[in-house]
């Protein structure tokens, strides 16, 4: 060890380290600096979008039009600070409004805290504003709703808005084209009773364009009132159809006779009654039908629903009675009649009536009498002087009778 340390080798391969280690601490900087310039040579070029734009002027008595409300900014530089830019966003751009006065002007955006080694460029660079004394004025709120929106038969008795006016700030030309303040009820489904929605204001001009201006407050009640008009009419019973053959209808009424009908008041004036259908093909006796009652548009609902038709009827049947006896009657005594036809000098009777009435008829009802006044021998037609039962139909087989008249035999 004593012999290795003591060589030549061993003195220079110590002396050369020592040399290398004096360089290094006193050119450490130098070598610092020559990497970072290095890790620097690689230049970024990119393009940071909707950045916010921050604004700074009297907001208390002044309005200010024409900024945007973003910017791009574009900026060239070493990547990794072009980088930490894009990514950190800790810079401000802004326009500084505070020592321009009321009109037009052109502005440059400015941009603050971001790295002096980045090439910076702002799109747009310059804008133009326009710099208006701040308004504020009162105005009554129009509330308004879709009045197809009412459910069948209802009317708004009342539209209403809660508070009335609102305050409206804004640039003073902005103000003067103010020309509707409106709230817009804003619903879903049909309208059938009393409703009340927060609703948006919304300031337009005469051609309803909505204006940037603030509205305080911005959203108000709207109440529609709705109602349901009524009016009471008769009902009347429409007949469909006829009654079975052998069937009379003796009377028909309804009940109620009058109802209530609700809908809108322009088709209640038109309305004088309702009807109720029945069908008298299907009655065959006394019956009480339920009927419903039907609606023309614009009417929706009447009470009650339904009504009840009472129809008494009677049912008629037929009979026949034979062999009527014919009475001859007013024949001077010197003569003598016969009946040509109907050849057994006797006429029947068709009956029609309630099985019960007809069926109490017999011969003994009927008085048939043939006047012979004044006739003189010969061929004559006699017409048929009928009495009969007042309480069914009837109708004889002839009407008229041939007979002869001849003078009586005296010869002894």
């Amino acid at each position: 060890m004593d012999k290795f340390m003591e060589s030549k080798w061993f003195m220079r391969v110590v002396g050369l380290l020592l040399a290398f280690i004096l360089y290094l601490s006193v050119n450490f900087d130098n070598i610092q600096k020559t990497a970072t310039n290095n890790g620097n040579s690689q230049t970024s070029f990119d393009t940071i979008q909707n950045v916010p734009l921050e604004v700074f002027y009297d907001s208390e008595n002044l309005v200010v039009t024409g900024l945007p409300e973003t910017v791009n900014v574009t900026v060239d530089g070493p990547k990794s600070i072009v980088q930490q830019a894009k990514i950190i966003r800790d810079f401000q751009v802004y326009a500084d409004l505070n020592d321009i006065g009321i009109g037009e002007h052109r502005i440059p955006i400015e941009i603050d805290n971001i790295s002096d080694k980045l090439t910076v460029k702002m799109n747009p660079e310059f804008v133009n504003v326009t710099v208006q004394e701040k308004v504020t004025e009162e105005f009554t709120v129009e509330p308004e709703f879709n009045s197809g929106l009412l459910s069948n038969g209802f009317e708004a008795e009342g539209l209403s808005v809660d508070p009335k006016t609102v305050k409206v700030t804004g640039a003073k030309d902005q103000i003067e084209q103010i020309a509707y303040v409106k709230a817009t009820l804003d619903i879903e489904g049909e309208i059938s009773e009393n409703v009340t929605r927060e609703a948006t204001v919304q300031v337009l001009d005469r051609d309803y364009n909505k204006l940037n201006v603030q509205v305080e407050p911005e959203n108000v009640d709207v109440t529609v009132s709705v109602v349901n008009p009524s009016k009471e009419v008769p009902v009347t019973v429409k007949q469909k159809g006829s009654l079975p053959e052998g069937t009379t209808l003796e009377s028909i009424s309804v009940e109620p006779e009058t109802v209530n009908v609700f809908g809108r008041q322009e088709v209640l004036d038109t309305i004088e009654e309702l009807a109720a259908e029945v069908d008298l093909s299907k009655i065959t006796k006394d019956t009480t039908v339920t009927v419903p009652l039907s609606l023309k548009d614009g009417l929706n609902k009447v009470a009650p629903e339904k009504v009840k038709v009472k129809l008494d009827v009677s049912t008629t049947t037929e009979r026949e009675i034979s062999g009527l006896e014919l009475k001859p009657e007013g024949l001077d005594e010197e003569y003598e009649v016969s009946i040509i036809t109907p050849k057994d000098g006797a006429v029947d009777a068709t009956l029609k009536g309630e099985n019960g009435a007809i069926d109490a008829i017999t011969k003994d009802d009927f008085n048939l009498a043939l006047d012979l006044t004044g006739l003189e021998p010969g061929e004559h037609e006699v017409e048929i002087n009928a009495e009969g039962p007042e309480n069914v139909d009837w109708t004889l087989s002839e009407q008229t009778v041939k007979i002869q008249i001849k003078e009586k035999n005296t010869s002894a």
